[in-house]
């Protein structure tokens, strides 16, 4: 099955030239590094900054991917595909913590992570839409597909890899920011320090469906146009890297954080927590975010190959 499934092997031949998306200019390269940057940097913010910087910090990966996003694949299905994210997330978020369904019995306290709507902190949607993009782009990598068309049953696998990378994301951290931190609370203990296994279930299949949304999306013969349209060196790296501040995030937590909440000393079941989320991060993470970028490598090579 090839990378055009269902779609035209040429779907830019019906598109006008108007409708492609203009060259970048060298500032916004400039612009989408620094952002990036900035995201791998945060990293290296300790758990007790005040939790409004940490919100902010936070809020940097999303305007890179809504940057990028905008940049490889058109800023109406950016814009969208972001509304189907939050909304998504949101009402599933919702719907769990009034019933328990979704992810388990749980709720959030306020403060922590924001205003609270409907027991759900909207500004944390926002923030899974940098972690779905980035996902997205690992999955799209690994599939050799950043800058192809996707259609058929290869756009519903590309759309499980990149729900299995978030949800590999949440799996790593979850424990860190429930368990410790307390930004959301298990009302009944679960086998996974304090998680219920259901939780990562729940997760893994409420990204999925707003990934699937996406990956629709993407397949539209307008949409392709913007992706397969030449894009700056560096540019499909990009994209890629992001994936990685999430991991590096979890490895830094055990180095940078000697105090966690309200200057309690990480010792304990805390720190044990975080070597083992730093464990899960380098053997399960990391290697999957590698493996995307060893097959961008690849891509660009065969590229090289076939125009020479």
């Amino acid at each position: 099955m090839t990378s055009h499934d269902a779609i035209s092997s040429s779907p830019t031949a019906s598109v006008s030239a108007s409708s492609l998306p203009h060259g970048m200019k060298r500032g916004e390269m400039i612009g989408l590094w620094i952002l990036l940057a900035v995201s791998f940097g945060a990293a290296f913010v300790p758990a007790t900054v005040h939790g409004s910087f940490s919100l902010l910090i936070g809020l940097v990966p999303v305007a890179f991917s809504l940057w990028h996003f905008s940049r490889w694949a058109g800023a109406a299905t950016a814009w969208l595909s972001f509304a189907v994210v939050v909304i998504v997330s949101f009402f599933g978020e919702a719907l769990g913590v009034a019933t328990g369904l979704v992810f388990g019995n749980y709720y959030y306290p306020d403060g922590p992570l924001g205003p609270l709507v409907l027991g759900v902190p909207p500004l944390v949607m926002m923030q899974y839409f940098a972690m779905a993009y980035a996902s997205l782009m690992l999955a799209r990598a690994v599939s050799g597909s950043i800058t192809r068309a996707v259609g058929g049953w290869r756009a519903v696998w590309v759309a499980a890899m990149a729900a299995f990378g978030m949800s590999l994301l949440d799996f790593a951290s979850d424990p860190w920011h429930a368990t410790v931190l307390g930004q959301w609370i298990w009302r009944e203990d679960g086998p996974y320090f304090g998680i219920p296994i259901h939780n990562f279930f729940g997760w893994f299949f409420e990204t999925l469906v707003f990934l699937l949304i996406i990956q629709w999306m993407l397949a539209r013969k307008p949409v392709v146009a913007h992706i397969e349209a030449p894009k700056p060196r560096g540019f499909a790296l990009m994209g890629a890297l992001l994936y990685g501040t999430f991991p590096l995030a979890i490895v830094m937590i055990p180095l940078i954080n000697t105090t966690y909440g309200e200057g309690t000393p990480l010792t304990g079941e805390p720190l044990m927590i975080a070597q083992s989320m730093l464990l899960v991060a380098i053997f399960a993470v990391v290697p999957l975010w590698v493996a995307s970028l060893l097959a961008l490598r690849q891509s660009r090579a065969r590229h090289k190959l076939t125009a020479g």
